[in-house]
This record gives structure tokens, sequence and C-alpha cells, in this order.
């Protein structure tokens, strides 16, 4: 052979060699790359779809339950019948019954208890899923996918060539792109390990790692895996991930419980959830359902009838349910709810506070559109009788979930409006005074070094004396200079500073903190309320007082209160210490309350610009609202008022 013969082949030898180790190299580092053990943790175990998460729920007997609330909180929980199988089964043994007063609650007659909540398997933020192994996937979902996504997906390696190719005749035809021609393994690749930059480079990592997982597992993981991590869109400030979560968003149902239409929507979704959204695209949703349900039958996935279709009726509902499901939001007050546990409030009484928080929320919006990002609703409830060694007496919610909550709650303080007087009425009523004598309710002015200052009634007072109940019911303001002038401000300064330690002094040059300018966070306010309800139960324990005598019990009747034109009609009946607070701008809004058991403080105010025009908000609509809905739907029985349960009395 030639010399020159000779030189060429092993010119093209070590080309080739050169090739080869750098394809090997550039395979392994594509590999490498992609991090093929995120795909063998997921698909390694078998996983059922009902994974818990906390412990089960118990409802009280005499508790009331919101019928809405209650089946949303179910189709998340682990219960494993259907919803109308369950609820009828608690109907026929006596467990739950319609509430002949509101056709919207349903009253607990016996005590029961509700498996937990499914887990949330996104690490994302706003991010919803829930995964489940192969086995447990309805078999429509991952024939329908194969249907129309990728026909020869059990045939191929990973790579379907006959697809790319018909792809590409269809895009040189129409000199546009229209078809992909991607594998569910490309898809999947693509979704999991690369972005969805358009380069060769790109496509072929994808290749390459879709041939590589081809080859590592079986055609059901990859379907599993598939079905499990791509997105269908986002609802109610969501993103929905997953087959499961996506039945859960999108109908209410579970996988398990879907019609094969309700599927065919589904996968309709896949193909593009934004294109094709329910809310605004239900006609392309229409028209993409009827085609892969048409190549279902075509498959012989699914019968040849079409009474399994929708009709123009089906879709204006579901698309009227989705809206309001959007609207109520359930599933982003699920997620907002913290995830640890609390011995104070179990996770169904988060999800409830959570939503009666938006919902008074909801409500000012509409009212406020411009200053609606700055509305905040603050809570803290705590139990004020015994608790266990390492469980939490107290819970604390902000509804701004991305800011610190522990710093919201304890050292972010707000005007404190008339919360305070049922502690300066106390004071006023332990010696010097009692809560029958009769008090001026006409102008008063004091001259401080400041100058004149005269306080001001909210509204129009007819009578010239009232009674100290009467002005501590109606939360006037001139009655409470009035006595404290009378009682001594150095005197009343000395009474209130193991209550309010950060009150500026003298306080006879700052009387204006006895009306509420006062600035307090949540929880100095509530320690300040709980040793008020401690003084006021141990006077009533060592006989110091009369039930008549005690401030306590005085605010106790709401009938009687400022919130009384506010109350539910069940909330009528019951007895429960309360009081609001307004600032004069309405910028803060208070509800303080003590059932018996449980102190709660619930703050409802704007944190932004308060240079804004005043708002027309008060505590009894807005924090006290949240208060009542939330204590009356939480699925507990309203504590009976009184000093029983309080620990550390003597």
């Amino acid at each position: 052979m030639k010399q020159w013969v000779i030189k060429i082949l092993a010119a093209l030898l070590i080309v080739v060699l050169i090739f080869g180790v750098g394809t090997y190299f550039y395979v392994q580092k594509t590999l490498s790359e992609a991090n093929i053990t995120l795909l063998e943790e997921k698909t390694k175990n078998l996983i059922g779809p009902t994974t818990p998460v906390g412990a089960a729920i118990q409802f009280k007997e005499g508790a009331l339950i919101s019928k809405e609330e209650f089946r949303f909180f179910y189709l998340v929980s682990t219960e494993s019948l259907p919803y109308d199988v369950y609820l009828r089964n608690q109907r026929e043994d006596g467990v739950l019954e319609d509430v002949p007063a509101s056709s919207r609650h349903f009253l607990v007659r016996s005590d029961f208890q509700l498996q937990p909540l499914i887990k949330n398997d996104c690490q994302d933020l706003f991010c919803f899923k829930h995964y489940a192994s192969f086995d447990f996937i309805p078999p429509l979902f991952w024939k329908g996918i194969i249907a129309v996504e990728d026909a020869r997906f059990l045939e191929h390696f990973g790579v379907d060539f006959i697809s790319i190719s018909r792809a590409f005749v269809a895009n040189l035809k129409s000199l546009r792109f229209e078809q992909g021609g991607s594998t569910i393994s490309q898809q999947l690749v693509k979704n999991l390990f690369f972005t969805n930059e358009k380069t060769i480079q790109r496509k072929i990592n994808e290749i390459i790692v879709s041939i590589y997982i081809e080859q590592k597992f079986p055609k059901e993981k990859i379907l599993e895996a598939y079905l499990n991590e791509f997105q269908w869109g986002g609802l109610q400030g969501i993103r929905v991930k997953g087959f499961y979560a996506a039945s859960l968003f999108y109908f209410s149902k579970r996988p398990q419980d879907l019609t094969p239409y309700e599927i065919s929507i589904l996968v309709s979704l896949l193909k593009g959830p934004s294109y094709f959204s329910p809310l605004n695209h239900i006609d392309r949703l229409k028209n993409r359902s009827d085609v892969v349900f048409d190549k279902m039958v075509e498959k012989k996935d699914i019968p040849n009838r079409n009474d399994l279709k929708w009709s123009q009726k089906d879709w204006d509902n579901f698309q009227r349910q989705i809206k309001d499901r959007e609207k109520s939001k359930y599933f982003l007050q699920l997620w907002s709810m913290p995830k640890e546990n609390s011995y104070a409030l179990n996770f169904y009484e988060r999800f409830v506070l959570a939503q009666k928080v938006h919902e008074i929320r909801s409500k000012i919006f509409e009212r406020y559109p411009e200053q609606a990002k700055d509305f905040a609703v603050k809570v803290l409830i705590k139990s004020l009788a015994e608790v266990a060694d390492g469980e939490s007496s107290q819970f604390y919610y902000y509804s701004k979930t991305e800011r610190n909550l522990q710093r919201a709650i304890e050292d972010e303080t707000h005007q404190v409006g008339s919360t305070l007087k049922p502690i300066l009425y106390q004071i006023l009523t332990k010696s010097d005074f009692s809560l029958s004598d009769e008090v001026s309710t006409g102008p008063i002015s004091l001259n401080l070094t400041s100058g004149v200052w005269s306080p001001k009634e909210a509204g129009t007072v007819k009578e010239t004396e009232v009674t100290l109940k009467d002005a501590l019911l109606k939360s006037y303001n001139r009655p409470v200079i009035h006595l404290v002038n009378s009682y001594g401000f150095d005197k009343m300064e000395t009474e209130l500073d193991p209550y309010f330690p950060m009150m500026k002094k003298p306080l006879k040059e700052f009387p204006a903190q006895l009306l509420g300018s006062m600035e307090m966070s949540l929880a100095q306010l509530a320690n300040a309320f709980e040793k008020f309800i401690k003084v006021s139960c141990e006077d009533l324990y060592l006989g110091n007082k009369t039930e008549d005598e005690s401030v306590l019990y005085a605010l106790s009747n709401p009938t009687q209160t400022t919130v009384a034109r506010h109350l539910d009609p069940i909330f009528r009946n019951l007895r429960f210490f309360g009081k609001t607070g307004t600032t004069n701008s309405g910028f803060d809004n208070w509800y303080v309350a003590f059932d018996g058991k449980y102190l709660a403080m619930v703050w409802v105010g704007t944190e932004g610009n308060r240079g804004i025009k005043g708002l027309s908000l008060y505590g009894s609509t807005t924090a006290f609202q949240v208060y009542q809905s939330f204590f009356r739907d939480r699925g507990q029985r309203f504590n009976a008022f009184g000093c029983n349960l309080i620990s550390g009395i003597r």
C-alpha cells in the first residue's frame, strides 16, 4: 500500500479516535450536568397518592363548620372515599347535620376526626404538587398523553426519528415552526434538566439524556415522572404541578374520580396551560379537548359514546366554578399556612383563619383599591390554659407571608385605639370607683406643657352623665379623662407601668395615650391583657369582686358592646370578653377577645403610606369580623366563658 494512503488512513483513525473520545467525554459531561440522580430519587420508591403530613384533625360535638371550607379541606386530606360518599355516611350516622338557620353550615353532632392532609411535594414558592407512583396513576392519564403527544412512545428508544422527519417536512411546507417531534422522554428531560432555550446544543444535550434515561428506566417510570413533574398552569396564585394537583385545582376531584372527558381536558391543558386557560380561553380548550377525546376513542382507550362528552352547559358550569375557586383562593390559603405543628391551632383551624382573613381583605380591597397593597392582617391566639411540656401555647398569623412573621407580631407596633380601656377601668374600680358610679360625658380640658388639650368623642353623646359600665360598653373617651383626672395621673401612671412599660412619661403630659395613641405590638398587647385577665380572675376567686363588679364580665355580653350591630345570629347567644379599637384615621383596627381559654388579638390595617385620606374602617367591621367568622367555623366548640381553665390562678 502506498505511503500516502497509509498516512490518510492513520489521520482518519486519529480523527475518529479524537471524535470518539471527545464524544464520550461530552456525553459524560452532559449526563453529569443533567443530574440524573434527581430522577432516580423521584422514581425509586412506591409512593401512594395519600402521603400525609401532620396529625388527624379533630372536630368537636356542638361545633359549626362551613360546608364549602370543609369540602375543600376534605379534598386535600388523605381520606379515601369520594366526598359525596363520605358526606352521605356522616349524615346517615348522625355525625353531621344541616343547620336550618344557615344553609352554609354543618352542625357537628358528635366528635369525629378527619385524616391528615396530603403532602405538598413542591419545594418552590407558591407551588403545589403531590407525587404519586405509576401504580396509582389512572391509566387514562398516560394513555391520553401517549395518544396525543407520542404515539410511538412504547416503541422508540427516547428519540423518534420518524416523528422528527414528519415534523421537519410539515415545518418546511409551512415555512414556520409548527411541530416539534419531541418524545415524552425528551419533553421530560427538557422540563427537568434544561431550559426552553432553542439552540442546537440544547437539543443535542436533550437527545443524549433522553436516550440514556430510556436505557436506565422502564417506560412506566418515565411516564410517572412526566405526569408528576409537568406544570398544569397556575391558579389562585399557585403553580399547579403534576396530575394530582391538576385534578384538585381544576375539578376539585381526586384523579381516580375524574371522568374520561375531564381527563381529556387535563391532557389538553398540558399542550399550553396559558394558551388553553379555562379562565381566559375556554373555547380553545373546548376544541382541543374534543380532539384529544376523539383521539382516545380512536385508540380504543375509551368507548365511543357521545354522552361522555360535555355539553355547553357543562362547559359554562366548569368556567363558573373555576372563576369561583379563583376568587376564593382556597389553595393559596392552604399553601400559606405555617407548616409547623402548633398546639394552639390545628391545620384545619389555620386554614379557616387564613380564609377568613382573605375574605375580609377582599372586601376592603373592593372599597380601597389604591391602598390594597398596603393592607395587612395580624393575628395572635394564645391559650391561657395549662399546656403539656414541649407544646406551644400560642399561634401567630401574618397575611404578608413574604415578610418576617415573628418580627411582625412581636416587634412592629401600631396605635392601639380604645383596646386598653378595660385595663384602665379595672384599675379605676379596684378601690376608688365602681361600675355603677356615674361620670360626666361633658367636655374637659387639660393644661399641658405643649398647650391646652381636649379629648373628643367619635360620635354624638346625648347623655350628660353615664355609669362607668355604660361608658366602658360604649367606649366613650371623655369619661376616661374625667375619671383619671379625679383618680390622679401620677397614681394611674404607677398602676399602668406593669402593663405598658413603653408608655411615655409623665403620663399627665401625654394623656392621649389613655385614649389609644400608645403604640404596641400584638405580643405586647397580649401580655398586657393576659395580666388583666389573670388579675380579674384572681379578684373573683379571692372574693374581692363579684361578676357584676368585674370589668372582664361587664364586656362579656357582645349584644351590649360596640360590636352589637355586627353580630352573627349564632354569636348573639354566646358570651365572651371582647373590646374593639380604632384609630381616628381608620388605619389601625383591633379586636381583643377572650372566650374562657383563648386570648385573641386581631389587627387589621395599613402598613404603607399614611398620608392618604382616612379610611372608614372600624374594629367592629374588620378585626371583629375575622374573629367572629373564624371562631364560628373552626370546627371546635366555643368555650364556656369564665376563669375555670386559666392556669396560674391562686
